[in-house]
């Protein structure tokens, strides 16, 4: 709790002071420096969260449908794709030397003598060295689940990604738990575990032929679930020890050094298997044409980054357990987009599924409504108390 009612203090327009072995905040319009009343909320910090979320949502939805479309028209080749995952990075390198270093440029030059002394760019590339092969192992089991599953059921079976999300940061960056939050994280762990006893119908004859196939793709999604789940949790370790500034540039740099890794190595795999032989007669041989083939990988791998670098941006504002929990609105969101542009069917089992995640996420939301209710009023007591 000690490190949320730090993010929720950092949103407000008051001043940091310490009180009674704990920052505090006071405002800086009076001329004490103490005003009790209520906390002024920073709207500007609420829009970028407000904006992150959306984007987030938005560039991983359309990178799970594009890849099923890329699959339904006769794409094929699963080290592409995992590379594709990636291989925006470079779309990424103009907007950091247009991005400001510091969160507030504005800032007083007393604020700025606080700064965190520059990081390590050596120690910054080597572990984004071991966040890039996570990244590069995600894209595979990614690449394969979308294969041998529908969209929906993949999206549905990544539920779990937040139980593997609790579990690390509970291990790495001491995240309390409660009641509703462990409700939270039981729900949406064993509600997607329905859809494993009844293989789906749909109408894509490439998805999920038998039932060997079905339960690799159910055994590739948990693998691809867990990945970034480890992922998200040792990104908040590296901004909190590495980087300790919370800036869109730093963000970029993160996603640039582990995506270049994680593409290196998904090409060393793709070059490696043969399948690059092949890439031509399945451009030339694509249901929708040449030019539909490029487009889908294309806008996959805008969609892909525009994903990491709001989701990280996310971790680094609030919690790798918030990006996750973010990450999951995309649950009931991606069946209602496969079955209107994919033409996948809802089944009953899908559905109950659908219905214990959004309780699983309301029992989460709820958590944190009461834990920014508490943090609001630890502040305005200590305040007052001044």
């Amino acid at each position: 709790m000690g490190e949320q009612h730090q993010r929720l203090l950092d949103n407000t327009s008051y001043e940091a002071v310490e009180f009674g072995g704990e920052i505090i905040k006071v405002s800086k319009s009076t001329d004490k420096g103490i005003d009790s009343s209520s906390i002024n909320v920073n709207w500007k910090w609420w829009f970028e969260i407000a904006f992150h979320t959306v984007v987030t949502l938005s560039g991983l939805e359309a990178t799970v449908l594009l890849s099923r479309i890329y699959y339904d028209q006769g794409g094929n080749s699963k080290w592409l794709m995992a590379s594709i995952q990636t291989a925006g990075f470079p779309f990424l390198i103009p907007f950091i030397f247009f991005s400001k270093t510091h969160p507030n440029s504005s800032s007083s030059s007393s604020s700025s003598s606080s700064d965190p002394p520059p990081y390590s760019f050596l120690l910054l590339a080597l572990v984004s060295t071991l966040l890039g092969l996570l990244v590069a192992a995600t894209d595979v089991f990614y690449s394969l689940a979308l294969e041998y599953l529908p969209a929906s059921t993949y999206t549905l079976l990544n539920s779990s990604q937040l139980a593997f999300t609790a579990l690390f940061s509970f291990l790495l960056n001491a995240q309390s738990f409660t009641p509703y939050i462990i409700n939270s994280v039981i729900i949406l762990t064993f509600s997607p575990m329905l859809l494993i006893f009844s293989p789906d119908t749909t109408s894509s004859s490439e998805v999920a032929s038998n039932k060997d196939e079905y339960m690799l793709g159910v055994l590739y999604t948990i693998a691809a679930s867990a990945c970034p789940a480890l992922i998200f949790s040792l990104t908040q370790l590296v901004f909190e020890k590495i980087i300790k500034r919370e800036t869109i540039k730093d963000t970029m740099i993160l996603t640039v050094l582990l995506s270049f890794v994680a593409t290196v190595v998904t090409l060393v795999g793709l070059f490696a298997s043969g399948e690059w032989k092949g890439l031509r007669r399945e451009m030339e041989d694509y249901k929708q044409g040449v030019l539909a083939y490029n487009l889908v990988l294309f806008f996959s791998a805008v969609a892909s980054q525009a994903y990491i670098v709001s989701s990280y941006t996310l971790t680094f504002k609030v919690s790798s357990l918030f990006s996750n929990v973010v990450i999951r609105l995309a649950t009931p969101l991606t069946p209602l987009l496969s079955m209107l542009f994919l033409n996948e069917e809802m089944s009953g089992l899908k559905v109950m599924s659908l219905l214990l995640s959004v309780w699983g996420f309301a029992s989460y939301i709820y958590q944190q409504y009461i834990d920014d209710l508490e943090a609001t009023s630890k502040c305005t007591v200590k305040i007052s108390d001044l």
